[in-house]
């Protein structure tokens, strides 16, 4: 088995493992152009080979050695620090040469029309070291392939112009190996574009490009290119998108109460509180009128009476058993977990779900102290990932209250099956 075939196999099984490994806590797409992007690319094109007047820099005369080439890439992101990318490339070569390191005379320089075509992988350094960050917008990646490269070379003299050899032609392809390798960084704008530069040196297998034998075994070309990137379905807007059905876990989630069950329930409670205000009185003592015992009249005492509030007057004081949290989101299926929702709205806080009244709810934090909860939602609010954030109270662990889908349906933040609940503010 050759070198190349053994490198093919060892890059299919560096993608394999990618999928199966490398997976952060993000959640990737599952559709058809789920995380596909195409790339745009261009920039100088250098040789490095037999016919090249200095080691390292081109040279501008008597030749210009400066070519350029372009790419189009078309990327498939396999997690957040794997991508695939298949690429095409075009574009020129040249190089020249004086004389040689004895000194005498070379007098030559090649021109060469160059085409390649590889798979190669990306590696985000960004998310592999520092780990994945949706509110990271730049990140340094390197890249490594394999692909086939072919050329049509015309070396001349450089005096009279005369060709002196030629390598390739149009009518027949006779494709190379050709690994090429490099690193790049880029600014992800928008979500949807993204601007970068990327520079790789591509290693020939055989020493034909500049049509000269002899010297480097082994000829090569370097792209410096500046690229833009467009990924088709990413999310915009910090909009929610459905994800791939999740497996339950632990119990089902119990199922909601019909309306007369809750009507029951609350006249239950309602009339619990009001008997609770009443005074207790004695029996009365023993009437001396046997025939018409005197009855006695129960007049509830009003002044006794408890004034319950709104969840928006709570006391400073906390309470035992209560607590508050702050809602950021509310589906009526069971579509998106906790870990999606605080990347997808950008939240610091951990996510906790829950399911009552018919709704998956999201809520985030715990307080016992009312007026610590009202801050952190006018602090969500204030940002235009949770515009409508609102606290909702919790007795002895149990959610006191629920919304109605009909008063959801009726806010200002209806969005088709997505609800939110927008409070009524105080004017």
């Amino acid at each position: 088995m050759n070198k190349s075939i053994r490198f093919f196999i060892l890059l299919v099984l560096l993608f394999a493992a990618s999928r199966v490994s490398s997976q952060t806590n993000g959640t990737l797409g599952s559709r058809f152009f789920s995380n596909w992007s195409i790339s745009l690319s261009g920039g100088p094109n250098i040789f490095f080979g037999d016919l090249k007047e200095f080691r390292f820099l081109p040279a501008t005369s008597p030749v210009n050695e400066i070519r350029f080439a372009g790419t189009l890439s078309l990327n498939r992101q396999l997690s957040h620090v794997f991508m695939l990318r298949a690429q095409f490339l075009w574009g020129g070569l040249a190089g020249e040469k004086v004389k040689y390191k004895d000194g005498s005379l070379c007098n030559q320089y090649f021109e060469s029309t160059l085409f390649e075509l590889n798979l190669n992988t990306t590696i985000n350094f960004s998310n592999l070291i520092l780990r994945y960050n949706p509110k990271r917008f730049f990140f340094v990646y390197g890249t490594v392939g394999v692909g086939m490269s072919d050329w049509i070379t015309k070396t001349r003299d450089i005096t009279t112009k005369e060709i002196i050899r030629r390598d390739g032609s149009w009518s027949t392809i006779n494709p190379h190996l050709v690994i090429p390798a490099g690193l790049g960084a880029y600014f992800s704008i928008k979500d949807k574009v993204n601007l970068g530069l990327e520079w790789t040196i591509r290693a020939l297998a055989i020493d034909r490009l500049d049509a000269t034998v002899g010297g480097y075994p082994y000829d090569m070309y370097s792209l410096f290119a500046f690229n833009i990137t467009y990924n088709f379905n990413k999310p915009s807007n910090n909009k929610l998108s459905p994800a791939s059905p999740q497996k339950q876990i632990g119990p089902p989630p119990p199922q909601p109460l019909l309306a007369a069950e809750i009507a029951a329930e609350k006249q239950k409670e309602q009339a619990a509180k009001e008997q609770a205000s009443y005074p207790r009185l004695t029996p009365p003592s023993p009437s001396q009128d046997s025939v018409h015992p005197k009855q006695p009249v129960l007049t509830p005492d009003t002044t006794a009476s408890e004034e319950i509030l709104p969840d928006t007057n709570i006391m400073d004081t906390p309470v035992k058993g209560i607590s508050y949290r702050v809602q950021v989101f509310a589906f009526k299926e069971n579509t998106f977990s906790a870990e999606q929702v605080k990347e997808k709205l950008r939240l610091s806080q951990d996510v906790v779900k829950e399911f009552s009244g018919g709704w998956y709810r999201y809520t985030v934090s715990s307080f016992t102290d009312f007026n610590k909860a009202k801050k952190l939602m006018n602090d969500l609010r204030a940002t235009k990932e949770v515009p409508d954030a609102f606290v909702a109270k919790y007795i002895n662990g149990k959610r006191a209250g629920t919304t109605t889908q009909k008063a959801l349906k009726n806010s200002k933040s209806y969005k088709g099956k997505i609800y939110y609940r927008n409070p009524a503010r105080k004017k």
